[in-house]
């Protein structure tokens, strides 16, 4: 056989070899999400943004496939696999138990709001107990969500107030009922529900009320399997956070989705988060 066939044929299995070993060594994750940009090509919101940034800064060391699932799904999924990750989710001692948190925030809500329509009659700033007891409001959640801490606690003793709706489209079908006077209110951060409903005329009688008592700001973590998998996702994802060019992203994306006035609290906790 010719010399510069033998040459020839030593160069492609010596490339393919090379190109196994790259796809070996990059780790698969699936991402379950209520927002799954792989399938409708819709666009990106800040916490799947930031995942494909993630990705991209990894440069193959691994792999994201979203997956859509509902709330209570995605953890039944990250707990019945080896290989799940879920985004933007509360970490709180009892989450920890039963997965794998990253170390640094990807995202940075406001406290959540008491979203009401048009009910003049109550304060701008209420408590929960208040809500329920004195002015007898019929509250709807996403079941499976996490609030944040002390929401959590008290809507855990307080369940026979609340309407949980579980499934995918939880949020928007409990905006639908509020909109229909099916209920008095939802817990929802104000940024969130204004994207989702910006164009709709009735938005004009929507009052955000604030809930007492609640923390300024709340992040958002990845949670990966209690796995070896899930751990290096983690111990990956964590190293490309601590990027500079990452916490600019994290910080830019930030300013393009909330309101001037909350910035500067949201930023403030970002910066010692990533201080810690």
């Amino acid at each position: 056989m010719p010399k510069i066939i033998l040459s020839l044929l030593t160069f492609i299995m010596m490339f393919t070899a090379h190109a196994n070993a790259a796809k070996n060594t990059t780790l698969h994750i699936k991402i379950m999400t209520d927002f799954a940009p792989q399938l409708d090509n819709s666009p990106q919101n800040i916490a799947t943004g930031m995942m494909l940034k993630l990705e991209q800064q990894l440069n193959g060391a691994v792999s994201l496939t979203f997956i859509p699932a509902s709330r209570l799904r995605e953890w039944q999924q990250l707990h019945k696999f080896t290989d799940v990750c879920l985004y933007n989710k509360v970490k709180n001692p009892e989450r920890e138990k039963n997965a794998l948190f990253n170390r640094y925030p990807i995202m940075a809500f406001p406290s959540n709001r008491l979203v009401v329509l048009n009910h003049p009659e109550l304060p701008k700033d209420i408590t929960l107990s208040d809500a329920i007891n004195k002015h007898k409001l019929i509250i709807g959640i996403t079941k499976g969500r996490s609030y944040g801490e002390k929401i959590d606690a008290f809507i855990a003793a307080n369940s026979d107030a609340f309407m949980p709706l579980p499934g995918t489209t939880s949020a928007l079908r409990l905006s639908h009922m509020l909109f229909q006077n099916k209920i008095d209110a939802i817990i929802e951060y104000s940024a969130v529900f204004i994207s989702r409903h910006s164009k709709d005329p009735r938005m004009s009688n929507i009052r955000y009320l604030t809930i007492n008592k609640v923390e300024q700001a709340i992040f958002g973590y990845i949670a990966c399997s209690p796995s070896k998998e899930g751990k290096k996702a983690i111990n990956l994802f964590d190293t490309a956070l601590q990027e500079p060019s990452i916490f600019k992203d994290i910080i830019d994306l930030h300013k393009a989705a909330f309101p001037h006035t909350e910035q500067a609290v949201l930023i403030r906790a970002l910066e010692k988060a990533y201080k810690q």
